[in-house]
């Protein structure tokens, strides 16, 4: 479950990405628009950092005996 919920967030994040490109790439970009995607792309890089730290944390591998 922890891997779609990383594969969710790098989407996300990607989409963001291009949705700021295309903001910037207009003839008359919006600056509040642009600060709101940045800061969404900014909090789905946040959640992907978190994501991964779950993933490579000890305590949540299964143990062998």
């Amino acid at each position: 479950m922890l891997h779609i919920q990383l594969y969710r967030a790098r989407r996300d994040h990607a989409r963001l990405g291009h949705l700021i490109e295309l903001e910037q790439g207009g003839r008359r970009p919006d600056p509040v628009r642009l600060a709101e995607l940045k800061k969404r792309k900014l909090a789905a890089r946040d959640r992907i950092a978190a994501l991964e730290a779950r993933q490579e944390s000890p305590a949540q591998r299964p143990q062998t005996a």
